[in-house]
């Protein structure tokens, strides 16, 4: 049988309340929100691939990720990609971003 140990409290509580401490249904639910955290990734980075083609914007990459502008500069920044194509500098990209931020 599946054992999980919690250290944490607040996380412990979450797993007996929601969860009624059953190892499997807490493990499958994480693997979940692994999986789906991981798909949104890759969704944001085939957007992206369709902005540096010029076929969306960044306004339609937010809509379609139901997030706003500054939240999507912010994951921009956080995987390190760049606004403008690459014959600009990657510095002047992170000096746009943060203008915006």
């Amino acid at each position: 049988m599946t054992e999980v140990k919690i250290n944490d409290p607040w996380f412990e509580d979450i797993y007996k309340k929601q969860f009624n401490a059953n190892p499997v249904e807490f493990i499958n639910k994480f693997k979940m929100l692994l999986i789906s955290e991981r798909e949104r990734e890759k969704r944001l980075i085939s957007l992206l691939e369709k902005y540096k083609k010029s076929e969306l914007s960044l306004g339609n990459i937010a809509e379609k990720l139901n997030i706003d502008k500054e939240k999507l500069l912010r994951l921009m920044a956080k995987y390190d990609l760049c606004l403008i194509d690459d014959e600009y500098e990657l510095a002047q990209d992170k000096k746009t971003i943060q203008k915006y931020l």
